[in-house]
């Protein structure tokens, strides 16, 4: 069940790279770059690599990585991992699980905080936009 809204994304992706095939035959494999904004409880920038792994029927597997700078000056560091499927060429909805660690006296709820992101991706505009929820 989601719970409260901690922050709105909205991200460029900078670029996307084709990673080599392992001859598994597990699909594709590719790493999308994206900087990014957030906006609400959590506020700041940061950048972060996508690494997603599609399959022959449109579903994918993906994992991010990144780190972002609250408006405060605070360092956060996200990593989160699920799913997306397929909605129209170049355009992908996904789900994921997400945990933020930080350092930061004032940020020590983000490190004991589950939490739940939303978001769709569009190739043609190279653009991600999503949420972050509290996960209850």
């Amino acid at each position: 069940m989601l719970g409260e809204l901690i922050s709105e994304y909205s991200g460029k992706i900078t670029s996307v790279k084709v990673l080599p095939l392992d001859g598994s035959g597990q699909g594709v494999k590719y790493e999308v770059t994206q900087m990014g904004e957030l906006s609400g409880r959590l506020s700041g920038r940061g950048v972060g690599s996508n690494y997603v792994q599609l399959a022959a029927d449109g579903t994918s597997t993906t994992k991010f990585y990144g780190v972002f700078t609250t408006n405060d000056g605070e360092t956060l560091l996200l990593e989160s991992g699920g799913m997306g499927v397929h909605l129209a060429p170049g355009r992908v909805k996904f789900r994921t699980t997400a945990t933020l660690k930080s350092t930061a006296a004032k940020l020590a709820w983000v490190n004991t905080t589950p939490l739940a992101f939303e978001g769709e991706g569009d190739f043609s505009a190279m653009e991600v936009v999503g949420k972050l929820y509290e996960w209850k």
